[in-house]
């Protein structure tokens, strides 16, 4: 009479399940005594880890994630800097109305010299380059009629469109503050 591995009365299918559901488990499992090598049955089983003692140690187990920082990863070399380029051209956009903006700031200034901010305006550039949402921060001193004559004029700026469609999102620091005359190279 053949003698019957332990294995051969649980499925392989709930051993399995057994060891996966560690994170989901509420009691230890049953302890199995170690299988024989001698059937191809128990030789795949055996090969499976036990559960950790962090899940079998208590009566519920516990499970935990960590996510660590995200990194960029660079792009090949060999091709184009597509964000490069919609920078660049961001930077030529907003320099381009470096006169309309400055204005809006002057026209502030004539009513309250002492006015100064650090803003900072975001925008959205839609597929067929045209600004499809402006927000700013900060600013408050400047006033809402400042801070709307900036909005507007950045409005109806022109980029171009973004590379491979879709939306481009452009993060704007701006600083605006009065400055002596031979100070204004900085």
């Amino acid at each position: 009479m053949r003698s019957r591995s332990p294995f051969s009365l649980v499925p392989p299918l709930v051993l399995v399940a057994l060891v996966v559901a560690g994170c989901a488990e509420s009691a230890p499992p049953p302890a199995v005594p170690a299988p024989k090598a001698s059937s191809p049955t128990t030789a795949a089983a055996s090969t499976a880890a036990p559960p950790s003692p962090e899940i079998t140690a208590g009566t519920q187990s516990f499970c935990d994630l960590v996510c660590e920082r995200a990194m960029i990863v660079p792009r090949p070399a060999d091709g184009p800097d597509y964000n490069e380029k919609a920078t660049a051209n961001a930077n030529t956009v907003l320099e381009a109305m470096h006169d309309d903006l400055l204005a809006c700031y002057q026209k502030r200034v004539a009513a309250n010299p002492d006015a100064h901010g650090f803003i900072t305006v975001d925008i959205v550039i839609d597929p067929g380059g045209h600004v499809q949402a402006v927000e700013t921060t900060g600013g408050a001193v400047l006033g809402e009629k400042t801070m709307g004559c900036l909005v507007q004029r950045v409005r109806r700026a022109s980029f171009d469109p973004p590379h491979g469609g879709g939306t481009l999102r452009i993060h704007v620091p701006f600083s605006l503050r009065r400055v002596a005359p031979d100070d204004r190279s900085l």
